[in-house]
């Protein structure tokens, strides 16, 4: 080999081992990897929305509206200020819902949920179709009345009807939140005086489809909110009971106590018991809860006070 190509040899190495050099103590910036370039998410994005509260124009989906409680929920629904929200009841008799609530800004679609008649899930989906929020205020009465006839006996509508629409609204993207009211006592059915109560198994049947909302919620991602009354009292009276007998009205005021779970024993007024539920829809505190609740003679909650008895309930 030429002393020029040995030349050119030992130069090559070590320019080769002045570069190793200084890899070796380069410094170099670590990777930052921006949110829009893939694959981490922003704190905004990862905001899970689907349990959001029903906002303004928003379409709100309602079974049972001539119903007490459901009555006032849909006139407490149509009267918030600014709120705009697009109200649908789904009814067994569209001309007398109509009549019921005498209000030409409702939307009445004709569903009925037992029978021989009784809509498709696909109906049942479609009265659903854009809503952020459902209410299920379906029921019969505890014990063999007329109101049975035709088969709405609380297998069929407080566990099959509610089961059939919690799965159609879990098959709706829209949905962020459904509340669904149920009694208190479905989960003392050996204590009195719901063993009596529970005679004809109208608890079981509640019982069974608060399950079945779960398990939607669960599936779907949406909020749900199981409301426990007390004995409802104060009208509209719609049912056959001794507080439609008597018209017991409950206390002067639309104060509650309200605890996690099955715990309460006492009378609620229909009033109170509606406004619990729009607070369910409307409230940001109120995410997948079960509570039973009762009035008492103080002052009605505020926004405020709701917040935080949801939020002391969501702890538990």
């Amino acid at each position: 080999m030429t002393r020029i190509n040995l030349s050119i040899l030992l130069f090559a190495l070590m320019q080769m081992q002045l570069l190793s050099c200084c890899n070796a103590f380069a410094f170099q910036l670590p990777k930052i990897q921006m949110p829009w370039e893939g694959g981490i998410t922003s704190p905004a994005s990862s905001t899970n929305n689907k349990k959001s509260p029903i906002a303004t124009n928003d379409k709100v989906v309602i079974f049972g509206a001539t119903g007490g409680v459901g009555q006032l929920v849909t006139k407490k629904l149509s009267a918030r200020n600014g709120k705009n929200y697009q109200l649908c009841i789904a009814a067994r008799d569209a001309a007398r819902a109509k009549e019921t609530l005498d209000n030409d800004d409702i939307n009445v679609v004709e569903l009925n949920l037992v029978g021989e008649n009784k809509a498709t899930d696909t109906e049942l989906q479609n009265a659903m179709e854009g809503a952020t929020g459902v209410v299920v205020s379906v029921g019969t009465t505890a014990f063999p009345t007329k109101r049975w006839d035709g088969g709405n006996n609380p297998q069929a509508i407080d566990m099959e009807a509610v089961t059939r629409i919690a799965n159609a609204a879990s098959n709706v993207d829209t949905v962020r939140r459904v509340v669904l009211l149920t009694s208190v006592g479905v989960n003392r059915t050996k204590q009195m005086p719901f063993l009596i109560l529970n005679l004809f198994g109208v608890l079981d049947a509640k019982r069974a489809g608060e399950d079945a909302v779960k398990s939607a919620a669960s599936e779907a991602g949406f909020s749900y909110s199981i409301v426990r009354p007390g004995r409802l009292v104060g009208g509209p009276y719609t049912n056959l009971d001794l507080a439609n007998l008597f018209k017991i009205e409950g206390g002067a005021e639309n104060g509650v106590d309200v605890a996690f779970g099955d715990e309460l024993l006492g009378d609620c007024k229909r009033d109170a018991c509606a406004e619990a539920v729009v607070q369910c829809l409307e409230n940001e505190s109120c995410v997948d809860l079960e509570f039973s609740l009762v009035s008492n003679e103080d002052a009605a909650l505020t926004d405020d006070g709701w917040s935080s008895a949801f939020t002391s309930m969501s702890t538990l």
